[in-house]
């Protein structure tokens, strides 16, 4: 156990691109979601029965899939999941009806790179909202009871050269006021908002992306 190990149990082919895997929660099912070739996304489940890996269903819909999260899902039982697009597109799917999004707004003037939730499957407290990270420089926090518009928006100054948001995630929801946003950023910042006084807390830069 002095080096790290991978073991495989079980592999599927598929033909487009993953962008982003997830478990849903409580099951022995996970999501994939990606890019076909011809430029739409594809969201399929799976599930693992006797060590393998069988399709549940395979769904493609008009714009590729970059990230998803269960973070903000209601309940354990009630799983929705949230997905950033090519298109700048933040859409939460019920995934027993997947024929449209029961939430869907352009969030973004670009691609969103990264998605967290928090308030849902117990994890964290306060209401249940979802963070997303964009090449257009921004970080919006999303709460899906509000239609259209972000509870809070992050974004560089004017002065400010506009750098590609790589990452995102949710911390310190130890209560229902507290709860921070940390993002990372193509040229190396690290920086961590905080939702409550609404103010950069800190920030750095590790010189690599």
């Amino acid at each position: 156990m002095d080096k790290p190990q991978i073991i495989l149990h079980s592999q599927k082919s598929v033909n487009y691109t993953v962008f982003d895997v997830k478990w849903i929660p409580t099951s022995a099912k996970f999501i994939s979601l990606g890019n076909h070739a011809r430029g739409t996304g594809a969201l399929d489940i799976f599930e693992i029965t006797h060590g393998d890996i069988t399709v549940v269903s395979q769904n493609e819909k008009p714009s590729a899939f970059k990230c998803g999260t269960f973070g903000a899902s209601p309940t354990r039982e009630k799983r929705h999941l949230a997905t950033g697009n090519f298109d700048g597109y933040i859409q939460v799917w019920d995934l027993e009806k997947l024929d449209k999004p029961i939430y869907s707004v352009k969030g973004h003037k670009e691609i969103i790179n990264a998605i967290d939730g928090v308030g849902g499957l117990g994890i964290g407290e306060g209401a249940p909202e979802i963070a997303t990270a964009s090449r257009d420089g921004r970080v919006h926090i999303w709460d899906t009871r509000q239609a259209d518009l972000p509870v809070a928006s992050m974004e560089p100054a004017e002065s400010e050269t506009k750098r590609d948001c790589w990452a995102v995630c949710f911390g310190n929801a130890f209560n229902s006021s507290e709860r921070i946003v940390c993002a990372g950023y193509d040229n190396g910042d690290v920086k961590l908002f905080d939702l409550r006084s609404m103010s950069l807390r800190w920030e750095t830069n590790i010189k690599n992306g």
